[in-house]
């Protein structure tokens, strides 16, 4: 029987030594996903550094391309720019994304391909049961899961990291809304499955999300439902005027959803949705290595 074709797509900014470690782990991995063919898709988002792939330590790995985009644009919009390409491929497949920086576990990549294969209509989601950051950020990222649920009622615990049939690609741009959050577009347009995994350390340094990232990062995904979340805010704000009044805290509040709502329309507009549209054109080059 015919194996698979699987491709895993690894957004990449400046981080070499993550990604050849990563790719070392996913290559010794690979000899138990025996049903999959798989190669690997490096997504060069236009790193100032060049990469370098120490491929002759690979055994399994048997193609890695890498697709480079013109202009830094952040790892949520070179995703979307990596799944745009591989829409193009006319035969069914399966897609892996994950990071680069060794949170992602890759031993959990064949239980995730197992239950995509089981669920070709669904995107396999892998949420995070515990994270390895300081508790003032766990407790920020916590509050952010709070907010996204009360103004999209959708618990978004999962990042980049998931698997799925090629016949999902087009379900998650189909809105452009993966331009914003990958995450958000997948729970707005497909079905899911959860799987739930412990979110490793990272390979090398530490993690660059601090206060400033984390809240760009909460309004993005929350910019996905833009419409839903002004509508949700509308029906809290007259709620709250009706049962309190004019008050100086409920004052507060009102002010802060629609300072709320201005900053998601401001994100938006900043990355104009118009963009994705002719992200083909973002692409450099793609190279076989």
């Amino acid at each position: 029987m015919s194996k698979k074709k699987h491709i895993i797509l690894i957004p990449v900014y400046n981080d070499n030594k993550s990604l050849n470690k990563l790719l070392q782990n996913i290559d010794t991995h690979l000899q138990i996903i025996v049903d999959f063919e798989t190669e690997i898709i490096i997504l060069d988002d236009k790193s100032t550094d060049e990469i370098f792939l120490e491929s002759q330590k690979f055994r399994n790995l048997k193609k890695i391309g890498i697709l480079r985009v013109k202009e830094n644009i952040g790892s949520q919009k070179v995703i979307a720019v990596g799944l745009n390409y591989l829409r193009n491929i006319k035969e069914n497949f399966f897609v892996t994304v994950m990071d680069s920086d060794g949170e992602d576990n890759p031993t959990e990549i064949a239980r995730m391909l197992e239950l995509a294969l089981q669920n070709t209509d669904s995107v396999i989601t892998s949420n995070r049961k515990s994270r390895n950051d300081s508790i003032f950020i766990k407790i920020l990222y916590r509050i952010h899961l709070l907010i996204t649920f009360l103004f999209s009622f959708k618990w978004i615990t999962f990042g980049n990291f998931s698997s799925f049939s090629s016949k999902n690609i087009e379900k998650i741009l189909n809105d452009n809304s993966a331009w914003f959050a990958f995450s958000s577009s997948v729970i707005k347009n497909c079905k899911i499955k959860r799987l739930y995994a412990k979110r490793e350390k990272r390979y090398f340094d530490k993690s660059k999300l601090g206060l400033l990232k984390l809240i760009e990062h909460s309004i993005r995904v929350n910019a996905v439902f833009s419409n839903r979340v002004s509508l949700i805010s509308i029906f809290y704000i007259t709620v709250i005027y009706l049962i309190f009044a004019v008050k100086s805290f409920t004052f507060l509040i009102i002010l802060s959803i629609i300072l709320f709502n201005i900053l998601i329309y401001l994100i938006r507009f900043i990355h104009s949705i118009k963009n994705f549209k002719d992200c083909s054109n973002l692409i450099d080059n793609y190279k076989i290595v």
